[in-house]
């Protein structure tokens, strides 16, 4: 986005455009870009419960990665999304959900092994998968110390904000 603050360049506003036309040919219902001070909010009906969306941007490409949401997916899914949704009632688990739209990948490159798989013990700062969106590629980490129990959506898939990707037995709730 354009260095000059206030103002937006003709490559800006185009790329805003993409975002909407993106949006508007997808399934999903909301988008929240943060770039800097530029901050913009696209969606489909109703805005998103702003408790759940608290905090939660595309971070820059600077930015090597984004800390999973703990708070439930917002309530206004499609019925196609909503079906590849987890039960959010766990209580043996912790939800490791997308902060974001875009393609999920499990692994760092093609041919690679996945980053975790069910089984795995992972940290609060283990990468366990990459959500690319236009290009852009963030590195999701577990948020929590645990085992992988559930491997939620397969490589490559698209997935929603707040889409459960992982479930992770966690070894802080003894």
């Amino acid at each position: 986005m354009s260095n000059n603050p206030g103002t937006l360049s003709d490559e800006d506003v185009r790329q805003i455009a993409l975002l909407v036309e993106t949006l508007d040919r997808s399934t999903f219902d909301y988008l929240q870009v943060e770039l800097g001070d530029l901050k913009v909010t696209l969606g489909k009906g109703a805005p998103p419960n702003p408790s759940a969306a608290a905090g939660v941007a595309l971070p820059a490409a600077a930015a090597p990665s984004a800390a999973p949401i703990a708070a439930p997916a917002p309530p206004a899914q499609s019925e196609a999304s909503a079906a590849g949704m987890a039960s959010q009632e766990r209580l043996d688990a912790v939800a490791v959900v997308a902060p974001m739209l875009g393609r999920f990948y499990s692994s760092p490159e093609p041919g690679a092994p996945p980053f975790v798989c069910v089984g795995a013990e992972v940290g609060p700062d283990s990468t366990v998968a990459l959500i690319e969106v236009m290009k852009m590629f963030t590195a999701i980490s577990a948020g929590v110390n645990g085992v992988v129990t559930e491997v939620c959506v397969q490589n490559e898939q698209f997935v929603e904000y707040g889409q459960i990707l992982f479930w992770v037995s966690s070894a802080d709730r003894g």
